[in-house]
């Protein structure tokens, strides 16, 4: 009897062990495959995370590109804006010296003479005014007696203006209009170097 006691402890013992080997493998299982999923899934987010970054990655770089060709482009402009500025000055001071009181003189009488209107203004500088004017007078007695005037115009830097007492017309020799007439003729190797 002993033995068959210890028959049936072994056969329940062998039952309790097989029934936790089958619950342990299926827990094992089961959690085998909670993890396999957990990875899979993890490895899915990376890859979207991954993409993503590639992905903004390329819209700064393209960003940032953009940007420094307009940085690019606007130090160009504001270069050549700034040679152009310095050149227009240059050749303004040089149109200035070259019109001197003795060529600024001639200048309006052959301007007078040539009949560019029946009573015009003559306006020049207060300076110039100051230092010709009594002189252009002189040499223009008989024009100013047809009702030429010569006058001072505070708004003028240099070189002078002849206007229409009515002020329906003028010519403009001042420095900034002549060096603007004369600009498109400068030479075209300068052009190149400017812009």
């Amino acid at each position: 009897m002993e033995q068959q006691i210890q028959s049936l402890i072994q056969a329940i013992k062998n039952d309790g062990i097989a029934s936790a080997n089958a619950e342990s493998e299926k827990i094992i299982s089961e959690a085998q495959a909670k993890a396999k999923a957990i990875i899979e899934k993890a490895n899915i987010e990376k890859d979207k995370l991954i993409e993503s970054a590639k992905k903004e990655i390329e819209v700064s770089k393209a960003s940032m590109e953009a940007a420094i060709k307009q940085a690019s482009r606007d130090v160009s402009l504001s270069v050549k804006k700034d040679i152009e500025s310095k050149f227009n000055a240059i050749l303004k001071r040089d149109v200035a010296s070259s019109l001197h009181k003795k060529a600024l003189e001639k200048l309006i009488t052959e301007v007078v003479k040539s009949g560019i209107s029946s009573d015009p203004v003559i306006e020049l500088t207060d300076e110039d005014y100051k230092d010709i004017g009594s002189a252009l007078c002189d040499s223009l007695k008989k024009d100013i007696s047809k009702g030429i005037t010569v006058s001072s115009s505070s708004s003028l830097s240099g070189g002078f203006k002849v206007v229409e007492k009515d002020g329906s017309a003028y010519i403009d020799l001042s420095e900034d209009e002549i060096t603007k007439l004369i600009y498109p003729y400068v030479s075209s190797t300068l052009k190149d170097i400017i812009g």
